[in-house]
């Protein structure tokens, strides 16, 4: 048997079948596109599944490839000598082309014959059928094995393990047959013929022959036919390079060992397991990383997270106060980087997420091994079990994973609740909600991308034109209101990439269609209108039209949310890459990574930034290269994005670099002006960054000018000294308001109540002291804008009474008056007001403890019906 580097093991076979005849495609982003049935991709096959269900036609009915894969069960059995939560793949498919008996043939000449495994230690298993789901034994697999040579008593009939997929809960699947090498009879007794085969020591999986895919799982159990029957294939790199390296595990390979001696400096110890786990799990979580997934608590985020804090808690649990994988990460990508460029460019987004994700987490480990301490220190009897209620706790309030407790009390020889920590874990699964990850399409989305999922791609030619002659090629309609219709070609841009689709007309010899949008199925371009004048049918000719003045105004927003990425890069780091964009003609919003707030001193430059490119009115240069090329030379790319193997690369100078198919400006300069509106907060770690170009820019530009000419005007003074005068004013204000409490002496609150409804804020205070007194606190309290709905009441001998403020962005929907009406009515009293202001009261003084009730408890459902 050759001894082969991981290198060269891909190269021999992708090589191999493309001398067979198989077309090599690139790997596809661990991220599945469009997939809600998928976390991550777990197969070769999951990126290919729409073309063994008929749905896609392939580039080939025969291709090869290798694919980064995650499996998230693994997670826990991560250790071993095989398991892994990241592992490579290397596949070959024959969609509706060659089936089992050429699959077996190729596998069998591969191995034997191209990398010299000696034929007497591989092992072959086939489906032994389920009558429970009516499918037979696989006799044909047999009958082919047999042909290529290989003897009776080493090929095995199993049950389910050779009954594969589907990759999700539904889609393509079928029996398969997996070829074993045999380690020898130092991992365990041979096999005999009907006897049990050893399929986790001695005999290791290198390779899926053959998933025969001729069956479609639906959601309620049952399998239907495909249209067509292929073949899947796959094999584990790492699993090949350990047999064939003579190895005893996948992590003494040229993929591993690097990073468990890495892993092994880190933790000072020979821990096996424990190395080989570090090892792992940054792997992954570099490969995870780099795709743009965030850690969090849910969804695709929850993977990094849990494996990021799984190497905290133990290196912590190991005497490591403050781990660094830095070593771990540049490890990764230089052992992998030359195949998935995109760990490169994302290095430092890396290195941002991960510190991130440590620095937080540290301090929850440390804090959990104290309370671990505390309760041992409690608790003396050390023969006595480590409550499984306490363990509970700690995982699940402060965050601290099982494996910390367990290792600690392990180092202690404590023994552990196990069974009362899952009775307490069994009882939360029943009332917590499963992580899933979200995504749907709705029931008419469906039917659309249903009509035209099958159509040839669209020839776009919206690069250079907005006018253009075509042929309709289908119609679609399921209201009679809204038409679908797609073309040979289109100058309409297809909405993708976070550009808006284009809007405008299609004139044909019998009617007239107003295009309100034009969205991309697949490599469709479907024009989304209504009919204003006779009809448009399958075949006419047709004129497309598209709005140049919104198209324009779209362009100037995409080309500015390219130099807007640059510009966040160079002010607050290279980590703030793109999280999601909108462009459309009015406005561009910008979502990207960042832990906290923008300053405004940063927006400030980043505004400046931005216009200063602008002004220099750097040409657009555009050039079709390849994905890895594009990458190499510094080009930005979304790695959750879905790139052909010659990408489009759109450069406005040295400043900005992007792949990008969107339409874009011929120059800066065409942008005009750039302005900030808003800077907020999407989620964790992610920010939104909003702004307007061209025309709307300088609208908002000169209503600003209005405004502050108008403000300096109604202060008389200068323009440049109207914030010192309202920070003048202000000051006045609260002086007076000081002044009106210490003349008042009893008016403190004595009762405080604060509401939220629907994000309307709502603030009440109660004093027994002079309620004349409340007007001056009232006015300051809606001046500072903490509050939208603000209400003061007090009594003295005779009556109560009662202040509303409403601010200027409730009293449309809520007058003060109306509010205080509400209020009063609980004890029999009279007030109004302005929409803004209202004031009243009631003679009956003794039941103010009755109002402060109503505002605490029932107020709340009277205002909701306001808002």
């Amino acid at each position: 048997m050759k001894k082969l580097s991981s290198t060269e093991i891909r190269e021999k076979f992708l090589e191999y079948f493309e001398k067979n005849d198989h077309l090599k495609i690139k790997p596809a982003s661990i991220v599945p596109e469009n997939d809600p049935t998928l976390l991550f991709i777990n197969s070769g096959m999951a990126p290919l599944k729409n073309y063994f269900l008929g749905r896609e036609v392939p580039p080939s009915p025969r291709l090869a490839n290798f694919q980064p894969c995650i499996r998230t069960k693994d997670i826990d059995d991560v250790g071993d000598r095989h398991h892994l939560t990241i592992f490579e793949m290397m596949g070959s498919w024959s969609i509706g082309d060659y089936y089992k008996e050429r699959a077996c043939e190729l596998a069998y000449n591969l191995l034997v014959k191209e990398l010299g495994f000696p034929a007497e230690r591989l092992y072959f298993t086939v489906y032994g059928g389920n009558e429970a789901i009516g499918i037979k034994p696989d006799f044909e697999s047999v009958e082919a094995w047999k042909k290529c040579g290989v003897p009776e008593d080493h090929i095995v009939m199993l049950g389910d393990d050779n009954f594969w997929g589907p990759a999700g809960d539904t889609g393509p699947c079928g029996p398969c047959t997996e070829v074993f090498f045999d380690c020898g009879p130092e991992y365990g007794p041979e096999y005999k013929p009907g006897g049990h085969f050893d399929d986790v020591s001695r005999y290791i999986e290198i390779w899926n022959a053959g998933v025969f895919m001729e069956l479609n799982k639906n959601k309620d159990g049952s399998f239907d036919p495909l249209p067509l029957k292929s073949v899947d294939t796959g094999s584990g790199l790492e699993r090949l390079a350990m047999v064939m390296g003579g190895h005893d595990s996948v992590y003494d390979t040229d993929l591993l060992k690097p990073l468990v001696d890495l892993s092994r400096e880190l933790i000072k110890t020979d821990d096996v397991a424990t190395n080989r786990m570090l090892s792992d799990h940054m792997r992954a979580t570099v490969m995870i990383l780099a795709e743009g997934v965030m850690p969090s608590n849910e969804g695709q985020g929850y993977i990094p997270r849990r494996l990021i804090r799984k190497c905290v808690a133990a290196c912590i649990s190991r005497g490591v106060s403050h781990p660094d994988f830095t070593k771990h990460v540049d490890k990764t990508i230089e052992i992998l980087g030359d195949n998935y460029p995109q760990l490169k460019s994302a290095r430092e987004a890396i290195l941002y997420n991960l510190s991130q994700e440590v620095d937080e987490f540290v301090p929850t480990v440390r804090n959990g091994l104290e309370m671990i301490a505390s309760e041992l220190q409690t608790n003396k009897k050390s023969n006595e079990l480590f409550p499984g209620k306490i363990a509970f706790e700690l995982v699940t309030t402060h965050g601290l994973p099982l494996e910390v407790i367990k290792a600690e009390l392990k180092s202690k020889k404590i023994p552990f609740d196990e069974k009362g920590f899952e009775e307490c874990y069994e009882e939360h699964r029943k009332t917590s909600r499963v992580i899933s990850r979200k995504g749907s399409t709705s029931e008419d989305q469906a039917k659309v991308e249903e009509a035209f999922l099958s159509e040839e791609n669209t020839e776009f030619t919206g690069y250079d034109k907005t006018k253009d002659l075509s042929t309709v090629v289908k119609t679609y309609s399921s209201d009679g209101q809204t038409i679908y219709f797609s073309t040979f070609k289109t100058p309409f841009y297809g909405e993708s990439g976070g550009q808006a689709g284009d809007i405008g007309y299609a004139t044909t010899s019998n009617g007239k269609v107003e295009i309100i949008d034009t969205i991309k199925i697949k490599g469709t371009h479907v024009h989304v209108g209504h009919v204003i004048e006779g009809k448009l049918e399958e075949g006419d000719q047709v004129e497309l039209v598209v709005d140049e003045k919104n198209r324009k105004a779209s362009m100037r927003n995409h080309t500015a949310t390219h130099l807007l990425h640059s510009a966040l890069h160079k002010v607050i780091g290279t980590h703030a890459i793109q999280k999601g964009s909108s462009v459309s003609a009015d406005r561009l919003r910008f979502d990207f990574q960042n832990p906290g707030a923008v300053t405004k001193d940063e927006l400030e430059k980043v505004e400046l930034l931005v216009n200063s490119w602008i002004m220099s009115n750097n040409s657009k240069t555009t050039d079709l290269c390849g994905y890895e090329e594009a990458i190499e030379k510094g080009a930005m790319a979304l790695f959750g994005e879905k790139y052909d193997s010659e990408v489009r690369v759109v450069s406005f100078g040295p400043e900005s670099v992007e792949l990008c198919g969107g339409t874009h400006v011929n120059a800066t300069g065409d942008i005009g002006l750039f302005l900030i509106t808003a800077e907020s907060s999407v989620a964790k770690g992610v920010r939104r960054i909003e702004a307007v170009t061209g025309e709307k820019a300088i609208l908002l530009m000169q209503e600003r000018a209005k405004f502050l000419r108008d403000a300096s005007e109604e202060l008389k003074v200068k323009p440049e000294e109207v914030a010192t005068k309202i920070k003048e004013l202000r000051i006045e204000m609260k002086n007076k308001i000081k002044e009106a409490k210490e003349n008042a002496g009893s008016a403190s609150l004595e009762k405080e109540i604060k509401l939220e409804v629907s994000g309307v804020k709502f603030f009440a205070g109660v004093t027994s002291g002079d309620p004349n007194d409340l007007k001056a606190m009232g006015d300051d309290l809606i001046n500072r804008g903490e509050y939208q709905l603000i209400c003061l009441t007090g009594k003295d001998d005779k009556s109560v009474k009662a202040f509303v403020w409403s601010n200027d962005s409730l009293n449309k929907k809520v007058k003060a008056g109306d509010a205080l009406k509400n209020i009063l009515e609980v004890i029999g009293g009279r007030g109004g007001g302005k929409p803004q202001f209202a004031q009243g009261g009631s003679p009956e003084v003794a039941k103010l403890p009755d109002l402060v009730k109503y505002l605490e408890s029932d107020f709340q459902a009277w205002l909701s019906t306001k808002i």
